[in-house]
């Protein structure tokens, strides 16, 4: 697999970067890696967070700490309703305090946390509210406040106890970047046009397999059936639609790139453990 890989530039007399990033309508949607480690705030946007073979809806407050070499990329819906997409990021290298200093026996909880993070992470609720602040701080500090509020923040991530990780272990085993460019071609290909038809046969087109040797290929490198991968994508946007449209469970159905009412109601539940119905109103009431 072989997605773009980015040189993340980190300013002159910094050890590390930290950047907002503002887009008039949506953020670029570009399948990447880096070196870098990367702790991500969105402040305006929804959209789909894809981590790996991890694919989640992501709104305002979403906040991921993302591991180096681990593709990702947030894609807004389109049209972007909002019109506006905004992120505050941290990027830095594992050897931004000098190559032993993560190896230090007091480092160790901290070590621990960027191992995780190959995986990625996804943090929630007052730790979320509490690395925000930080990160918002960090935007206008100089000097060794810099690199304290940002150790701070590793402290914080590598003693909260409920780490939610996004991507598989055997994607994450399997990510092979002298591989061909076909996964990302594929990925690209599912994230552009899952509202139409996504066939296995299609797919492998675009990848210039047979449907067989494909359907072996993704799988191998994703361990995910390419079905499966096409199914949760769209029950994802079937889940915004429901939540923040005024559609009907028939409308989101189709919408969403199903053709059959019925599949949609049982793949829904499969996933969700919920109805379409029931997921709508649940949310409606909040």
């Amino acid at each position: 697999m072989q997605p773009l890989l980015i040189k993340v530039n980190v300013p002159q007399k910094a050890s590390f970067s930290i950047n907002r990033y503002c887009y008039a309508d949506r953020f670029p949607g570009i399948w990447h890696f880096h070196d870098e480690y990367e702790l991500t705030l969105i402040e305006e946007s929804t959209g789909s967070r894809m981590v790996g073979d991890h694919i989640e809806r992501f709104k305002a407050g979403d906040l991921v700490f993302i591991g180096k070499n681990l593709p990702h990329t947030w894609r807004n819906d389109e049209p972007n309703a909002q019109g506006k997409s905004e992120a505050l990021v941290i990027h830095f290298l594992e050897n931004f305090l000098g190559a032993p200093f993560f190896d230090l026996p007091e480092m160790h909880k901290i070590k621990n946390l960027l191992e995780r993070s190959r995986r990625g992470i996804k943090i929630e609720g007052v730790v979320a509210d509490q690395v925000a602040t930080l990160m918002k701080r960090i935007e206008t500090t100089t000097g060794v406040d810099r690199v304290l509020d940002l150790l701070l923040i590793l402290k914080v991530l590598s003693e909260y106890e409920n780490l939610d990780v996004l991507s598989s272990e055997g994607f994450t085993n399997s990510i092979n970047y002298t591989d061909s460019d076909r996964l990302k071609r594929v990925y690209e290909y599912i994230m552009n046009n899952f509202q139409e038809d996504v066939s296995l046969s299609k797919a492998a087109s675009v990848a210039h397999m047979s449907p067989t040797a494909f359907s072996r290929y993704f799988k191998g490198r994703t361990r995910k059936p390419y079905t499966q991968f096409v199914i949760e994508m769209k029950i994802g946007y079937a889940c915004k639609l429901l939540i923040n449209e005024k559609m009907s469970v028939a409308e989101v159905c189709y919408q969403s790139g199903f053709q059959n009412l019925s599949n949609f109601n049982q793949q829904f539940k499969s996933i969700t453990n919920l109805t379409p119905k029931k997921y709508q109103s649940m949310h409606a009431a909040k």
